[in-house]
């Protein structure tokens, strides 16, 4: 019997083995990456999306509502509808230190606006207050989509 033939057989068959497992880890992790990337641009999008549903919400309630206690009520519920709580607990869990930081602030801008409508009988939508309020919601939203797409650029 010749021993180098069936050695030769068997490092073969350990090598291909080997080969083919390596290649499948390769393509499971690059297919988890993808995954991963799809996952965390739909939570953006999503977190977004509830950020200017709440926001449209705000200023709409300017418009209809003239009663104080009705319209906190309804800035409440607006934010509330939107689920920007529960998409900003989402961004927290997954997305990196950067996107989390510029997360807060947005979400944090976006409570102080909703106050603001709440809390000023008043208001209205040429006040200077509530422009400004307005204004640095929408630039801290616009440093959010930077980071976000940014993040996204180099995952």
């Amino acid at each position: 019997m010749n021993w180098g033939t069936q050695i030769s057989t068997v490092i073969g068959a350990v090598l291909g083995i080997s080969a083919t497992l390596l290649a499948d880890r390769v393509r499971y992790r690059r297919e988890q990456e993808t995954r991963d990337h799809a996952d965390r641009r739909d939570l953006y999008a999503r977190y977004l999306t509830a950020l200017n549903d709440s926001s449209s919400s705000l200023r709409l309630i300017i418009l209809k509502q003239s009663d104080p206690a009705a319209r906190y009520e309804a800035a409440l519920g607006a934010f509330r509808d939107a689920s920007v709580l529960t998409r900003r607990y989402e961004i927290n869990l997954q997305a990196p230190s950067a996107v989390k930081a510029k997360s807060d602030q947005t979400y944090r801008l976006l409570r102080d606006w909703r106050d603001l409508i709440g809390t000023r009988p008043g208001l209205a939508l040429t006040s200077t207050e509530y422009l400004e309020a307005l204004d640095i919601f929408h630039n801290a939203r616009k440093d959010l989509q930077s980071a976000m797409r940014e993040h996204l650029r180099r995952d």
